[in-house]
Protein backbone atom coordinates (compact mmCIF):
# COMPACT_ATOMS: atom_id res chain seq x y z
CA UNK A 1 0.00 0.00 0.00
CA UNK A 2 2.75 2.46 0.93
CA UNK A 3 4.55 2.21 -2.41
CA UNK A 4 1.27 3.11 -4.17
CA UNK A 5 0.81 6.16 -1.93
CA UNK A 6 4.36 7.28 -2.67
CA UNK A 7 3.77 6.99 -6.43
CA UNK A 8 0.53 9.02 -6.17
CA UNK A 9 2.28 11.72 -4.13
CA UNK A 10 5.12 11.90 -6.62
CA UNK A 11 2.65 12.33 -9.47
CA UNK A 12 0.86 15.12 -7.61
CA UNK A 13 4.13 16.88 -6.85
CA UNK A 14 5.25 16.56 -10.44
CA UNK A 15 2.16 18.48 -11.58
CA UNK A 16 2.84 19.88 -15.05
CA UNK A 17 6.61 19.47 -14.88
CA UNK A 18 6.83 17.44 -18.09
CA UNK A 19 4.49 19.67 -20.09
CA UNK A 20 6.13 22.36 -22.18
CA UNK A 21 4.34 25.57 -23.13
CA UNK A 22 5.63 27.27 -26.29
CA UNK A 23 4.83 30.92 -25.57
CA UNK A 24 4.63 33.30 -28.54
CA UNK A 25 5.96 36.61 -27.22
CA UNK A 26 6.08 38.59 -30.46
CA UNK A 27 3.15 40.84 -29.55
CA UNK A 28 3.69 40.90 -25.77
CA UNK A 29 5.61 43.47 -23.79
CA UNK A 30 8.55 42.29 -21.70
CA UNK A 31 6.48 42.84 -18.56
CA UNK A 32 3.57 40.78 -19.91
CA UNK A 33 5.95 37.99 -20.94
CA UNK A 34 7.51 37.87 -17.48
CA UNK A 35 4.14 37.80 -15.71
CA UNK A 36 2.76 35.01 -17.90
CA UNK A 37 5.97 32.97 -17.58
CA UNK A 38 6.05 33.34 -13.80
CA UNK A 39 2.39 32.35 -13.41
CA UNK A 40 2.76 29.24 -15.57
CA UNK A 41 5.96 28.21 -13.83
CA UNK A 42 4.05 28.27 -10.53
CA UNK A 43 2.09 25.32 -11.95
CA UNK A 44 5.40 23.68 -12.86
CA UNK A 45 5.04 24.14 -16.61
CA UNK A 46 8.25 24.48 -18.59
CA UNK A 47 7.88 27.71 -20.58
CA UNK A 48 9.76 27.98 -23.88
CA UNK A 49 9.59 31.52 -25.29
CA UNK A 50 9.84 32.38 -28.97
CA UNK A 51 9.34 35.40 -31.22
CA UNK A 52 7.91 33.48 -34.18
CA UNK A 53 5.15 34.91 -36.36
CA UNK A 54 1.74 33.53 -35.51
CA UNK A 55 -0.19 31.30 -37.96
CA UNK A 56 -1.99 33.39 -40.59
CA UNK A 57 -5.46 32.13 -39.59
CA UNK A 58 -5.13 32.91 -35.87
CA UNK A 59 -6.95 36.15 -35.04
CA UNK A 60 -7.32 35.89 -31.27
CA UNK A 61 -5.52 34.53 -28.21
CA UNK A 62 -5.33 30.76 -28.65
CA UNK A 63 -3.95 27.51 -27.32
CA UNK A 64 -2.89 25.11 -30.06
CA UNK A 65 -2.54 21.50 -28.94
CA UNK A 66 -2.36 18.03 -30.39
CA UNK A 67 -5.30 15.59 -30.22
CA UNK A 68 -2.69 13.25 -28.73
CA UNK A 69 -1.93 15.50 -25.74
CA UNK A 70 -1.63 13.10 -22.82
CA UNK A 71 -3.18 15.23 -20.08
CA UNK A 72 -5.99 17.61 -21.08
CA UNK A 73 -6.21 18.78 -17.46
CA UNK A 74 -2.97 20.68 -18.08
CA UNK A 75 -4.84 22.89 -20.53
CA UNK A 76 -7.39 23.78 -17.84
CA UNK A 77 -4.59 24.43 -15.38
CA UNK A 78 -2.84 26.78 -17.80
CA UNK A 79 -6.07 28.66 -18.63
CA UNK A 80 -6.79 29.05 -14.93
CA UNK A 81 -3.34 30.59 -14.39
CA UNK A 82 -3.81 32.95 -17.32
CA UNK A 83 -7.24 34.09 -16.13
CA UNK A 84 -5.61 35.38 -12.94
CA UNK A 85 -3.65 37.80 -15.14
CA UNK A 86 -6.74 38.91 -17.08
CA UNK A 87 -6.19 36.67 -20.11
CA UNK A 88 -9.67 35.23 -20.62
CA UNK A 89 -11.68 33.92 -23.57
CA UNK A 90 -8.69 32.05 -24.97
CA UNK A 91 -9.62 29.82 -27.90
CA UNK A 92 -8.66 26.13 -27.87
CA UNK A 93 -7.49 24.66 -31.19
CA UNK A 94 -6.84 20.92 -31.13
CA UNK A 95 -5.18 20.63 -34.52
CA UNK A 96 -2.18 21.73 -36.53
CA UNK A 97 -1.88 25.39 -37.56
CA UNK A 98 0.42 25.75 -40.57
CA UNK A 99 3.85 24.43 -39.56
CA UNK A 100 3.09 24.71 -35.85
CA UNK A 101 3.00 21.11 -34.64
CA UNK A 102 2.62 19.93 -31.05
CA UNK A 103 2.73 16.52 -29.45
CA UNK A 104 1.88 14.53 -26.37
CA UNK A 105 3.63 16.74 -23.83
CA UNK A 106 3.53 20.28 -25.21
CA UNK A 107 1.23 22.93 -26.62
CA UNK A 108 1.45 26.40 -28.12
CA UNK A 109 0.19 29.53 -26.37
CA UNK A 110 -0.50 32.61 -28.50
CA UNK A 111 -1.55 35.73 -26.60
CA UNK A 112 -2.75 38.78 -28.52
CA UNK A 113 -3.47 41.96 -26.54
CA UNK A 114 -7.11 43.00 -26.67
CA UNK A 115 -7.89 45.55 -29.34
CA UNK A 116 -5.07 44.32 -31.56
CA UNK A 117 -6.46 43.31 -34.95
CA UNK A 118 -4.79 41.39 -37.75
CA UNK A 119 -4.25 44.41 -40.01
CA UNK A 120 -2.35 46.08 -37.16
CA UNK A 121 -0.21 42.96 -36.75
CA UNK A 122 0.70 43.09 -40.44
CA UNK A 123 1.67 46.77 -40.22
CA UNK A 124 3.64 46.05 -37.06
CA UNK A 125 5.57 43.28 -38.85
CA UNK A 126 6.28 45.44 -41.90
CA UNK A 127 7.67 48.30 -39.82
CA UNK A 128 9.77 46.10 -37.52
CA UNK A 129 13.10 46.67 -39.23
CA UNK A 130 16.55 48.22 -38.81
CA UNK A 131 16.63 51.73 -40.26
CA UNK A 132 19.84 53.51 -41.18
CA UNK A 133 19.94 57.30 -40.94
CA UNK A 134 20.87 59.47 -43.94
CA UNK A 135 21.50 63.22 -44.18
CA UNK A 136 22.23 63.16 -40.43
CA UNK A 137 24.62 65.35 -38.47
CA UNK A 138 26.07 62.15 -36.94
CA UNK A 139 25.86 58.38 -37.37
CA UNK A 140 22.39 57.18 -36.28
CA UNK A 141 20.29 54.05 -36.65
CA UNK A 142 16.93 52.92 -35.29
CA UNK A 143 15.80 49.34 -34.70
CA UNK A 144 12.07 48.74 -34.34
CA UNK A 145 11.38 45.30 -32.87
CA UNK A 146 8.12 43.41 -33.37
CA UNK A 147 7.77 43.28 -29.57
CA UNK A 148 7.24 47.08 -29.79
CA UNK A 149 10.61 47.84 -28.26
CA UNK A 150 12.94 50.23 -30.06
CA UNK A 151 16.66 50.88 -29.83
CA UNK A 152 18.35 54.04 -31.10
CA UNK A 153 22.13 54.08 -31.50
CA UNK A 154 23.90 57.31 -32.32
CA UNK A 155 27.43 58.67 -32.25
CA UNK A 156 28.25 61.47 -29.84
CA UNK A 157 31.85 62.48 -30.48
CA UNK A 158 33.81 59.23 -30.40
CA UNK A 159 31.23 57.40 -28.29
CA UNK A 160 28.27 55.31 -29.46
CA UNK A 161 25.22 55.85 -27.25
CA UNK A 162 22.13 53.63 -27.10
CA UNK A 163 18.63 54.54 -25.98
CA UNK A 164 15.74 52.12 -25.57
CA UNK A 165 12.02 52.55 -25.28
CA UNK A 166 8.68 51.44 -26.69
CA UNK A 167 7.03 52.22 -30.01
CA UNK A 168 3.57 51.92 -31.48
CA UNK A 169 1.56 52.87 -34.55
CA UNK A 170 -0.49 55.78 -33.26
CA UNK A 171 -2.53 55.87 -36.47
CA UNK A 172 -0.90 54.67 -39.67
CA UNK A 173 1.31 56.08 -41.18
CA UNK A 174 2.37 57.78 -37.93
CA UNK A 175 4.60 56.15 -35.30
CA UNK A 176 5.13 57.16 -31.71
CA UNK A 177 8.41 56.40 -29.90
CA UNK A 178 8.38 56.80 -26.12
CA UNK A 179 11.26 56.37 -23.69
CA UNK A 180 11.52 55.51 -20.03
CA UNK A 181 12.88 58.91 -18.99
CA UNK A 182 9.49 60.61 -19.03
CA UNK A 183 10.34 62.92 -21.92
CA UNK A 184 7.75 63.73 -24.58
CA UNK A 185 7.43 61.03 -27.25
CA UNK A 186 8.93 61.41 -30.72
CA UNK A 187 6.74 61.11 -33.81
CA UNK A 188 7.62 59.74 -37.26
CA UNK A 189 5.81 59.27 -40.54
CA UNK A 190 6.26 56.02 -42.46
CA UNK A 191 6.50 56.11 -46.26
CA UNK A 192 6.68 53.06 -48.56
CA UNK A 193 8.15 53.39 -52.03
CA UNK A 194 9.92 51.43 -54.76
CA UNK A 195 13.12 52.52 -56.50
CA UNK A 196 14.93 51.12 -59.51
CA UNK A 197 18.66 50.77 -60.07
CA UNK A 198 20.81 48.86 -62.58
CA UNK A 199 20.28 45.57 -60.76
CA UNK A 200 16.53 45.77 -60.17
CA UNK A 201 13.76 47.08 -57.92
CA UNK A 202 14.23 47.96 -54.25
CA UNK A 203 11.26 48.13 -51.87
CA UNK A 204 11.98 50.86 -49.33
CA UNK A 205 10.36 51.90 -46.07
CA UNK A 206 11.32 55.33 -44.79
CA UNK A 207 10.48 56.76 -41.39
CA UNK A 208 10.79 60.52 -41.24
CA UNK A 209 10.76 62.59 -38.02
CA UNK A 210 7.76 64.90 -37.91
CA UNK A 211 10.04 67.57 -36.46
CA UNK A 212 13.75 68.01 -35.82
CA UNK A 213 14.95 66.19 -32.71
CA UNK A 214 18.27 66.98 -31.10
CA UNK A 215 19.87 63.57 -31.43
CA UNK A 216 19.12 63.28 -35.15
CA UNK A 217 18.28 66.63 -36.65
CA UNK A 218 17.91 66.66 -40.47
CA UNK A 219 17.72 62.83 -40.51
CA UNK A 220 15.53 60.44 -42.38
CA UNK A 221 15.76 56.68 -41.88
CA UNK A 222 15.33 53.94 -44.42
CA UNK A 223 15.23 50.15 -44.80
CA UNK A 224 15.40 48.56 -48.23
CA UNK A 225 14.88 45.05 -49.62
CA UNK A 226 15.38 43.95 -53.23
CA UNK A 227 12.26 42.47 -54.76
Amino acid sequence: MYPKLIIILLLLLAGCTNTKVHLYTKYLSEEETQKVTKELEKKRFTVIKNTLSIPSDVNESSVIYSPFLINREHLSSALDSLSKLGWTGIRLENFVKGNHWYGQNNFGLILLPKGLIKSELKINDELSQRYVGTDCDAQVEIELHSSNIYRIRYKDGNEMIAKNGSWKVSGYPYLELSNEDGFLPMYFQAVKKTEQDLIGKINIIEIKPIQNYQIFSNCKFSHGVRS
